[in-house]
């Protein structure tokens, strides 16, 4: 779809021609890749419900770890399915875990399983840049695929519907993951990174893109080697691949994740897709309490069901203001 008013932001961006290949190339590798789930005794939770840590095998043989939140529901719930920010690690998410499940993991290379996949000290984004098959960043997105995979065998049948959820750099991983598969039910993602290379390292002043520019000063004859091995990694070759319902906010004003690069994935999205506009995001503005509002929506629908008329218009694309 495109974004009404904002079509200007849809470069054409075309994949590398073995992209489709090589993801299921990976695809096919993870799932030879047996998980060897290992499980920590139960948490107690203010919730009620049961935590557990976790950690799993994913490609490569890097142990990636997690944990499970089950609902203290006595009936099947939905799952929910989420990663972390960039140079972050996940957070127990407890308010989701009142009617739904909760499994969220630390991508290799940060967070609890940093010790894995060290990351290189050019920065994350950089680690194994030499070539697709060797990039951190084909690890992450297996991460998140056999995340899920561990996350419905440990629920077996007390899992309804299945959620992919992510922001920012967690975004760009649930968007490329639910692109790889027909798991989700839902795909919630918030301003996803790793849209439109060439302009991120225009306009972006912080994150990956500041380790990127900052390498490629030092090394400018690497940027045709550096800039191949990202195109197997832009989110907008993934956008087209997505089947699931999806919704997305997009904060217009965002150093880090500027919202041109959100709209050029967006753009490219042809699944049933909605669009939540919010002032700012990356920042500390107070009008960051607006996401708020966009949490409580895409919670509402895990729980209670994704609406009838959802991705129709008027309902499409909806600005979410103080």
């Amino acid at each position: 779809m495109a974004v009404k008013g904002l079509e200007r932001f849809k470069p054409n961006l075309d994949p590398p021609r073995d992209f489709r290949a090589f993801w299921n190339g990976t695809v096919a590798d993870l799932g030879r890749t047996v998980p060897e789930v290992r499980l920590g005794d139960p948490e107690p939770t203010a919730s009620g419900g049961e935590l557990r840590r976790v950690s799993f095998m994913s490609l490569g043989g890097v142990r990636i770890n997690a944990y499970l939140l089950r609902s203290k529901s006595e009936h099947p719930c939905p799952l929910i399915v989420h990663a972390h920010g960039y140079n972050d690690r996940y957070e127990v998410m407890h308010d989701w875990s009142r009617n739904c499940h909760v499994f969220g993991f630390d991508v290799r290379g940060f967070g609890r399983s940093v010790d894995a996949a060290p990351p290189s000290a050019d920065g994350y984004v950089l680690t194994g840049i030499e070539s697709a098959e060797t990039s951190i960043l084909r690890g992450a997105v297996a991460d998140y695929l056999q995340a899920a995979r561990v996350a419905r065998d440990l629920l077996e049948d007390d899992a309804t519907t299945t959620t992919f959820k992510g922001f920012s750099f967690g975004g760009a991983l649930a968007l490329m993951a639910a692109a790889l598969t027909t798991t989700p039910n839902l795909v919630v993602i918030g301003q996803p990174t790793f849209g439109w290379h060439a302009e991120r390292r225009r306009v972006s002043l912080a994150g990956s893109t500041h380790e990127l520019n900052r390498y490629l000063e030092r090394y400018p004859w690497r940027l045709d080697s550096v800039s191949r091995t990202l195109e197997y990694f832009e989110s907008a070759h993934f956008a087209g691949l997505v089947r699931s319902p999806t919704i997305v906010g997009i904060g217009l004003d965002d150093d880090v994740v500027p919202s041109r690069t959100v709209l050029a994935i967006v753009n490219h999205l042809t699944c049933l897709t909605e669009i939540r506009l919010l002032p700012v995001s990356h920042s500390n503005d107070s009008r960051e309490v607006l996401w708020n509002r966009f949490n409580s929506e895409w919670h509402a629908y895990v729980v209670d069901g994704i609406p009838e008329d959802f991705g129709l218009e008027p309902r499409q694309i909806q600005s979410l203001v103080a």
